[in-house]
């Protein structure tokens, strides 16, 4: 319906049911063999210090090659979370992106997307831990990303996983804050030291009262909790300046820097 024009209702055939399937089918194969082969890129996404212009830190986002075009992550995270192999995908390119980071100096802040079907698994947590030991590059530097958006069935377990990572020196972030229901059981339960302000409401800030409203309440709700703030998809000069008033701390975005395979570089991507 979205690619006959939108404002519309379609109804699927056999062959697009069919073909729907041909595709989820065709990229778990894809999926599993760069698996295997060790063939996912880590790209790099700079995170800004709003008030002091500097680079601390970095966001590992995954990609995958194929055929000479790079696949996003919301391209086949998903189905790998469904074929259960998310945990070996998160596994191989923290180690990726560690020894890239170890091996170009970087001595700021590594922010790692950890995806809540990875973290019930023990053998995960170990492998994660070793990675880590062996990149060289000390637990406290590393913040884990728990995106706000998944739904998590155990809670509880997730806490109790969180929690041996912050008591190995580990630091939490949230990403997405703002974007579901869950918001203030995370903040209740989990040990965060980072939140990332949902992008969609720092896009419209400058035109749209209420989400300028919801980026000061929730940077004011993380001062309080001790919990610093990033905000995300900051795209213009202004929306720098008006953030940088607020008083918000850090921030990253296609104004601050696109994801890319090297550090410092901007790249970007196909869509």
């Amino acid at each position: 319906a979205k690619a006959e024009g939108k404002e519309r209702v379609a109804i699927p055939t056999a062959d697009d049911v069919m073909e729907v399937f041909r595709d989820i089918s065709q990229k778990s194969v894809t999926i599993l063999k760069a698996i295997d082969e060790r063939r996912l890129i880590p790209f790099f996404q700079p995170i800004l210090d709003v008030q002091a212009g500097v680079v601390v830190g970095y966001e590992v986002l995954s990609r995958i090659e194929v055929d000479g075009e790079v696949m996003r992550a919301d391209e086949f995270v998903e189905i790998a979370e469904k074929i259960g192999v998310i945990h070996r995908l998160d596994c191989l390119v923290i180690e990726l992106a560690l020894q890239k980071l170890a091996a170009d100096g970087h001595d700021g802040y590594i922010f790692l997307n950890l995806s809540p079907r990875a973290m019930v698994l023990n053998e995960f947590a170990r492998s994660l831990r070793q990675i880590v030991v062996d990149s060289g590059i000390p637990p406290e530097r590393i913040v884990f990303e728990i995106t706000e958006r998944d739904t998590v069935k155990n809670l509880a377990l997730m806490e109790r996983f969180l929690n041996d990572l912050k008591f190995d020196g580990f630091k939490l972030a949230i990403d997405d804050f703002g974007s579901g229901f869950s918001s203030f059981q995370y903040l209740r339960r989990l040990p965060l030291d980072f939140l990332k302000i949902e992008g969609d409401f720092v896009v419209n800030m400058l035109h749209n009262d209420k989400d300028r409203a919801f980026v000061h309440s929730i940077h004011h709700l993380a001062l309080g909790l001790g919990i610093r703030v990033i905000a995300e998809h900051i795209e213009s000069p202004e929306v720098m300046a008006a953030l940088r008033d607020m008083g918000v701390e850090l921030g990253q975005g296609y104004h601050v820097g696109l994801p890319a395979r090297a550090l410092g570089k901007q790249e970007r991507e196909e869509t």
